[in-house]
């Protein structure tokens, strides 16, 4: 028995000298909606920081509204050589070659560079990991996104997706369903100034929010009468549900949320093709930082494991520069 006892205690010694106290780095999530960014800083202690709501150039605004890509310099020469052989540099040393980048990738960049030096002077020191949440669905918009957050010396922790499912997240029920229950089925209304979008999710016996793919595309920007516009999306969906679902009498929650989610004129319209009883009880969000919140929390959850420092590698340099993570010896 003391063998056996000495033997563990030496294991446990071991892994403990392999992985030393796990920091407890706040998450940071970064949301792009088609006319601005914002950033939210989740801490240890439960608190959350809406650090910064920042407006996109009108290049960004332009890409955010178009499905082809732009024009680039990617062909030239130098740009052709160049840039693979600088990937070999730390961030810190390489030179900045956007000029061989489309506006498409030089806008995005700029916002996330804004949102990472609002996040940095919070926190007094920089980060080397972020969450993204992108509302567009189109594939070149998403790696648009992604490409400039690394470009930054940023490295995801999670994979990146639209903040619907944060949003319906940070404001579902209390409860979940029973374990001899069907999941509970959501609405979830995005309602902005200059755009809509419309989701269904449902939300299981653990409280598990999943998306019914069908049914989220993405947002409808720049409606001529997006009330109309959005009554019409509605109607659609109730039209031609996804199989084995039965809308709008299946819908347990409403959801709505987004830059002008409290518009009365909204509510009633809504009122009038889901039942006064739904709307009424729906959880309306009461700041656009709301579901990123949720989101931060999400991405703190997933770096405070001993797993993470194996599982996602920062940007070579970037943890001797902070103040937040153990270092790197690789770095070296």
């Amino acid at each position: 028995m003391l063998l056996l006892f000495a033997h563990l205690l030496t294991a446990a010694l071991g892994v403990a000298a392999q992985y030393p106290a796990r920091p407890r780095a706040p998450g940071v999530a970064f949301r792009l909606t088609p006319d601005y960014g914002i950033a939210v800083i989740y801490f240890n202690d439960g608190t959350t920081v809406p650090v910064a709501q920042v407006h996109g150039s009108r290049q960004y605004r332009v890409f955010m509204r178009n499905n082809t890509a732009s024009a680039s310099t990617e062909d030239s020469m130098l740009c052709r050589f160049l840039p693979p052989a600088l990937e070999r540099l730390p961030p810190a040393f390489r030179p900045d070659l956007d000029i061989c980048r489309g506006t498409d990738f030089t806008s995005t960049k700029a916002l996330l560079a804004t949102l990472k030096s609002a996040v940095e002077s919070y926190l007094g020191t920089n980060i080397c990991f972020a969450g993204l949440s992108l509302d567009g669905v189109e594939e070149h918009t998403r790696d648009i996104a992604q490409e400039a957050l690394q470009a930054l010396g940023l490295r995801q922790v999670i994979p990146t997706v639209q903040p619907a499912r944060y949003a319906v997240h940070a404001n579902r029920p209390d409860s979940e369903p029973a374990y001899d229950e069907d999941p509970w089925v959501v609405l979830a209304v995005d309602y902005s100034f200059h755009w809509f979008d419309v989701g269904v999710y449902t939300i299981d016996e653990i409280g598990l929010v999943l998306p019914v793919h069908s049914t989220v595309r993405g947002p409808r920007i720049g409606e001529e009468n997006q009330l109309d516009a959005l009554r019409d999306t509605l109607n659609s969906l109730f039209a031609n549900p996804p199989p084995d679902f039965n809308l709008p009498a299946q819908f347990r929650y409403l959801v709505v949320y987004g830059d002008d989610a409290k518009n009365e004129t909204l509510h009633h319209m809504l009122k009038d093709i889901l039942g006064s009883d739904l709307v009424r009880d729906a959880r309306v969000s009461s700041s656009v930082f709301d579901g990123m919140a949720f989101m931060a929390h999400v991405v703190h959850e997933h770096m405070d494991t001993i797993d993470f420092e194996t599982q996602v590698e920062s940007a070579f340099g970037c943890k001797w520069r902070s103040k937040l993570y153990p270092k790197d010896e690789s770095e070296l």
